[in-house]
């Protein structure tokens, strides 16, 4: 009965040590930045997943092969966010990814913002703070 014990808690314990791996897709970017222009914000997720682009100026970008001034990301249910989250002039510290996070499509209104900016894959925000 010792030896069933044993192998089944050092099983468990070793499933939990080797079973963790990085749940973020591709490329990460921290992105420091001012919002440029009036956010549209969609309707909320619900049944549909609904996202926006939002514009930055870039105050510091960690991507190096990024030569524009300004650069439009994907917040994906930015009411999330909360009311007065996004406001234009304000500064935000971003991480982004370079791949779609979910499992699904999102519906984004303003989509065609992105064809301004000379990107190799969408950005898509992971994480997002205003610094007041």
């Amino acid at each position: 009965m010792k030896k069933i014990i044993v192998i089944l808690t050092l099983v468990f314990f070793s499933t939990l040590a080797f079973g963790q791996t990085d749940s973020i897709r591709g490329n990460q970017y921290n992105l420091n930045g001012k919002i440029i222009n009036q956010i549209s914000l969609p309707p909320h997720c619900g049944y549909f997943a609904f996202g926006t682009i939002v514009e930055f100026k870039i105050i510091d970008y960690s991507n190096p092969n990024y030569k524009q001034d300004s650069i439009g990301v994907i917040f994906t249910c930015p009411e999330f966010y909360g009311d007065g989250f996004f406001e234009v002039g304000k500064t935000y510290t971003l991480t982004v990814a370079d791949e779609n996070q979910a499992d699904f499509g999102w519906t984004i209104p303003n989509d065609f913002l992105l064809s301004k900016y000379t990107l190799d894959k969408n950005l898509w925000v992971i994480k997002a703070d205003k610094i007041e």
